[in-house]
């Protein structure tokens, strides 16, 4: 067992809150708000992620003169979604991670949202598993994932404190 054969989906969260590209920002906050979620993900009328919407995109907006939370959740979303197909292993969607500076990805299996998985999932199953956590946390990925291992050590300390931490 290594994080280059797990797939996401054993790990991944299955429902995932969502609204729709019509919705205003305000609804997406609310979702946000009453769920205790940092992202939503935005689909089309077909059910497919056209779009995301983090807590840090909120904090953006909310700076901004021309934001108006009855805006719709099109306009202001990031897009494209980057999303991850069910058999990506747990390596290479923190790899996908990294190198696209997100902290999320939507999990896809035929063109349908299926769940999301987030880098704290990644890092408490890691932590879940001593094996996991001696064949992650090696010379190389300290050298090569600084990024990641550096968040790793975040979450490490803030499950100290505050285990089962929110999203």
């Amino acid at each position: 067992m290594s994080i280059e054969t797990i797939p996401i989906s054993s790990i991944m969260t299955k429902e995932v809150r969502t609204a729709g590209e019509g919705q205003t920002l305000r609804t997406v906050v609310e979702i946000m708000d009453k769920n205790d979620i940092g992202s939503v993900v935005i689909v089309d009328n077909k059910g497919s992620p056209s779009g995301i919407i983090t807590e840090r995109d909120i904090v953006r907006l909310v700076g901004s003169p021309k934001t108006s939370f009855a805006a719709a959740a099109k306009s202001v979303m990031k897009k494209p979604v980057v999303t991850a197909d069910t058999m990506m292993s747990l390596k290479d969607a923190l790899q996908t991670m990294q190198s696209k500076n997100i902290r999320r990805l939507p999990v896809v299996e035929k063109g349908k949202m299926v769940g999301i998985v987030t880098d704290k999932d990644i890092f408490r199953a890691i932590l879940k598993s001593q094996e996991l956590v001696s064949s992650t946390i090696g010379d190389s990925v300290l050298i090569e994932y600084r990024p990641i291992y550096e968040r790793l050590s975040e979450f490490m300390l803030s499950e100290i404190y505050q285990p089962q931490g929110g999203r």
